[in-house]
Parts: structure tokens; C-alpha cells; sequence
């Protein structure tokens, strides 16, 4: 018995030495993915522009195992993996019409509903403890507003802002994040317990097949992914150079809004968004400086910030319950909650931005009614 199309689809976005374009450029010369998959040797030969080693790996013997696709597709399936392609339905509306759209799509959880309008938060791995809880708050409380926020899952920023996201409630609080690696990898490791929720809070996304190791170049082609599934992206802490830029210069193209974040002046962490302010990205300071310009797509108005109720942790909670109306040094909240003094602040910072703590002068803090 004959592979089906899906299968012939699964085969073809299977292989490692495949890229889009190869795809791409064997799709206008046989039509279907069933056609490639059964074609003859001499018919590879004629496809113009596929390099010489794409076209000796098709020819080699043993790529067209019948069995072992069926039972990497059940593998994917063992996981909650499903797979998606371009000539199925259910494939992103949005990602379609992307230069370089992915050929097929494996993922855990769900796709992006159509509707939901999707906000990409993007910046610096080794961010500041400003950049960390910023990307928290304005993921939290643009998720509890309806919107979908997506991500790489990569250090600093992009954990943040999926953290932020899964700190609402279902069904507000939905996350995606592209992968650089296969499914079945968490990279970095340390993301594995948000890698975990997210597959029931939204889901995760790779153009890359099971066991796939995570790559450098990888990385810079999942941006567009990222931009493509986007709304809006707004960058948060990114050097002059990097690959948050990437993602802000592929949402351009793709004629995505771009918003930027600023930071202190003399900060290398905010030089990369102070440029795009300056290139015309949208200077936004609160979560409705985003919300606004998506009025249409949300049926009316999002609720305003302040009017959200935003979750506490345990230690915001803590250190929250430490404070009263009485201004209170951070070194005698840090000795109170048995935290240390770097975490309490990044904490307190993190109840700031929430406005439930005003910082009067240094260093000193109160409840804010």
C-alpha cells in the first residue's frame, strides 16, 4: 500500500537536507509532495537549481522507507505531536503568505486560533532585571486583554514573556514559542517546566522534525516564523546587534506593527530599541500603547491595565505582604522574607510595574493604594 499525500508531506518536511527552497523548487517541477516522493531518479536530475548534494541524498538508497515514515509519524503522535502542512487547512493562515513560508509544521498543543490577535515579545537573552520583569508585565497583562503572545523559549526576554503569559488563567493566559530544535528537545534545559505548560496553555512550534539537535543557523530562520505568526512584535533590551533585530526587520517586511521599549540612555541593553524608535517603531511605555491599535480584532476596546487584576507568586506575595503604608527599607523587606537582596528587588520591580508598590527615594518602598 501507497503512502497518502500527508504521508508523502511528512516524508518531505522530514528530511534534515530539505530546506523550504529545495521544496519549494521540487513542488513547481512535480506538482504534489506524492509525485516527489515517487519520482525517479532521472526526474530529480531535471529540477532546476537543486543542489548537488539535495539531489544525491534523494537518489540515495534507503530514503523512501514506506514503514519507517508511518512509524515516525505514530512516534510524533506517541509524544501529543501532530504535524501540519501547507495544503492542509488548518495550517496558519498567517505564516501563508511569508517569504520562505515553512513547507510543513510540527507542534504540540494548538495552533494560534485565526482570530486572536498575537503579539511576539522579543529581546535580549541576557537581560537586565528591568528587561525581565518589563517582559513579564506587559506579556501578563496583554494575555489577560485577549491577545496571544509568541516567543523563542530562549534565555532571558523570551522566557519572561511566555512566564508573564502563563501567569493568567485560561482561557486569556496563551503562549506559543517557536522552536530552533525538535519537539521532543527543551532548549535551554532550564525552560522545561514553561516548555511543559505551554503545550496546554498554547502550544509549541517547530519547523524541524523530532531528534533534531538545536543549530545556530536555526535560530534566525525560526524568527520569521515568530514575525509571521505575529500581530505586532515589540522588542524589549536588544543590543545594536541582534537577533531580536531580525525578527523586528522580518516583521517589517512582513508589514507587521513594530514596537520598542526604551531604557536608560547610556544602556548597550536598549541602544538596539532606541534605534528602532528612531526608525519609526512605536515608543510604548504601558500595554495599552499595543492594545489600541488592534481595537477592530479585539470587537471593541481592551479592558485598561490598571483594571486587571494581575497575579501574585508566592514570593510576590511575600514580599507584597511585608510592606505597608510605612516606607520600608529593601534590606530589612529582604531580611523579613528570607530572600535575597538582588531577587527581593527584582520582585519589588516586578510589584511596581503591577502597581500595587510605589519606591519613595532610594531605596525605600510602600504599599500603593
Amino acid at each position: 500500500m501507497g503512502l497518502t499525500e500527508r504521508e508523502c508531506w511528512f516524508w518531505l518536511c522530514s528530511r534534515p537536507y530539505l530546506g523550504v527552497k529545495s521544496i519549494d523548487k521540487l513542488l513547481g517541477y512535480f506538482g504534489t509532495a506524492g509525485n516527489i516522493y515517487y519520482g525517479r531518479n532521472g526526474q530529480y536530475s531535471q529540477v532546476k537549481g537543486l543542489k548537488s548534494t539535495v539531489l544525491k541524498q534523494l537518489q540515495k538508497a534507503g530514503e523512501k522507507d514506506e514503514e519507517q515514515i508511518r512509524k515516525s509519524m505514530e512516534r510524533l503522535g506517541a509524544l501529543g505531536g501532530r504535524f501540519v502542512c501547507r495544503a492542509d487547512r488548518d495550517y496558519p493562515e498567517r505564516l501563508r503568505h511569508i517569504y520562505d513560508a515553512p513547507a510543513g509544521l510540527f507542534y504540540c498543543g494548538e495552533l494560534p486560533e485565526p482570530r486572536r490577535p498575537m503579539i511576539g515579545i522579543v529581546g535580549a537573552r541576557s537581560a537586565s532585571s528591568y528587561g525581565l520583569a518589563a517582559a513579564e508585565y506587559f506579556a501578563s497583562v496583554l494575555s489577560g486583554m485577549g491577545f496571544g503572545i509568541v516567543s523563542g523559549l530562549a534565555r532571558g526576554i523570551d522566557g519572561a514573556a511566555h512566564q508573564g503569559a502563563l501567569r493568567q488563567r485560561a482561557p486569556e493566559g496563551k503562549t506559543w514559542g517557536i522552536l530552533g530544535c525538535g519537539l521532543n528537545i527543551c532548549y535551554p534545559q532550564e525552560h522545561f517546566k514553561i516548555f511543559r505548560q505551554m503545550k496546554k496553555r498554547g502550544g509549541i512550534i517547530s519547523e524541524y522534525p523530532l531528534d533534531s539537535v538545536p543549530e545556530a543557523w536555526h535560530f534566525p530562520m525560526r524568527n520569521r516564523i515568530i514575525s509571521g505568526l505575529a500581530d505586532g512584535i515589540l522588542i524589549i533590551e536588544a543590543r545594536e546587534r541582534s537577533g531580536a533585530l531580525i525578527t523586528a526587520d522580518m516583521g517589517l517586511e512582513q508589514g507587521k506593527n513594530i514596537y520598542a521599549l526604551p531604557g536608560p540612555f547610556n544602556s548597550a541593553l536598549s541602544a538596539g530599541c532606541h534605534h528602532l524608535i528612531q526608525s519609526g517603531a512605536k515608543l510604548v511605555f504601558r500595554p495599552e500603547d499595543i492594545s489600541e491599535d488592534y481595537v477592530e480584532m479585539m470587537g471593541g476596546m481592551p479592558v485598561a491595565s490598571e483594571d486587571l487584576k494581575l497575579p501574585l507568586d508566592n514570593s510576590e506575595q511575600l514580599v507584597y505582604a511585608s510592606l505597608s503604608l510605612n516606607p520600608k527599607d529593601v534590606n530589612t523587606i529582604s531580611a523579613e522574607c528570607g530572600r535575597p537582596l538582588a531577587e527581593t528587588l527584582h520582585i519589588l520591580l516586578n510589584l511596581e510595574l503591577k502597581g500595587m508598590v510605589r519606591q519613595m527615594g532610594k531605596n525605600l518602598y510602600i504599599q500603593k493604594l
